[in-house]
């Protein structure tokens, strides 16, 4: 049955399934196809090379332990400084978004039809994953997409092609009221609409969520020297796309996931070009050019710029 499905459906892709599972239009499944494929291109002319990727970490882990090293006394300050006004944890932890789950070939990645066939939502109808493996590859080797109940969207299957990234646990210090969300619960629900979300700066002047105490702790970075930690544990990078959370990630097109191909960064382009005087969108251009034109470099030249624009405090707050 569900077999006979999958056949039907690869005579005609124009016409959805009638059995309420699918109610997609064949314009927004064309239009996720070509922004895939402009992915699938980007990826398979770019592919770091060993040299690149050692020395890269090796960077990461030498530049971390010198900067812990020496400057273990204003942490170990600011841990007790922040515990004095909090009376609570000095270090918050949040969950952001890092590299995806699967660090793969593009081919491997980007597996679409050229028929843009539709794949019955594994969750509902798993009996046909439940066959053997062989059977399986046989029977289903070119449907990547399914479509999601809730929304009534097509997605791509995420036991495929996954860019919506994985989750880590993101440390800085402690710059706002605990009880943030239950303050302002306005700023934590995360719904724009698509015009908002074009213009939209996520970071917020004179933020009523931080008290007076945080405010120098925010302007001066200080408060992101836990960064090194993730970097240590090898989460991040000192240079790359800045981590985002995870309301946000839907808000991102397919063409933005390509962010998540490398290791997000304590600093980045956006860090030099305005940091929180940039919009939402812009940001995420500047994390593509990034991901697009990285090198050892452009590494240097950031980190260096970097130092300059901390001092000024450009877009801290």
């Amino acid at each position: 049955m569900f077999q006979n499905k999958i056949s039907n459906s690869a005579k005609n892709i124009t016409e959805p399934f009638r059995d309420g599972v699918f109610h997609a239009k064949e314009a927004e499944l064309s239009s996720l196809s070509r922004e895939i494929d402009d992915i699938r291109e980007y990826l398979r002319g770019r592919k770091d090379s060993l040299a690149y990727r050692i020395s890269k970490r090796a960077m990461d882990v030498s530049f971390s332990i010198a900067v812990i090293f020496f400057t273990w006394p204003i942490i170990l300050s600011l841990a007790l400084y922040i515990k004095k006004n909090t009376n609570t944890n000095p270090i918050f932890k949040q969950t952001r978004i890092k590299t995806n789950r699967r660090n793969l070939s593009a081919s491997a990645y980007y597996k679409i039809s050229r028929s843009d066939e539709l794949l019955i939502d594994r969750r509902k109808n798993n009996g046909f994953f439940n066959t053997p493996p062989v059977n399986r590859r046989n029977g289903n080797s070119v449907q990547r997409y399914y479509s999601c109940p809730e929304t009534q969207s097509i997605k791509p299957d995420r036991r495929e092609h996954d860019l919506l990234g994985q989750p880590f646990s993101f440390y800085k210090f402690r710059t706002m009221f605990i009880d943030a969300r239950k303050r302002f619960p306005e700023l934590y629900e995360y719904k724009y609409s698509r015009e908002e979300i074009s213009f939209m700066k996520f970071k917020i002047k004179d933020d009523p969520r931080v008290p007076k105490w945080a405010k120098w702790l925010r302007e001066s970075s200080l408060d992101e020297l836990p960064n090194f930690i993730n970097v240590l544990l090898g989460d991040m990078s000192i240079v790359g796309p800045r981590p985002d959370i995870p309301e946000m990630i839907k808000y991102y097109n397919n063409g933005q996931k390509i962010k998540f191909n490398v290791k997000p960064g304590i600093t980045g382009l956006s860090q030099i070009k305005g940091r929180g005087n940039l919009g939402f969108q812009k940001t995420l251009q500047y994390d593509i050019e990034y991901v697009k034109n990285r090198s050892m470099m452009l590494d240097l030249k950031i980190i260096t710029q970097t130092v300059i624009s901390t001092f000024m405090k450009t877009g801290a707050y």
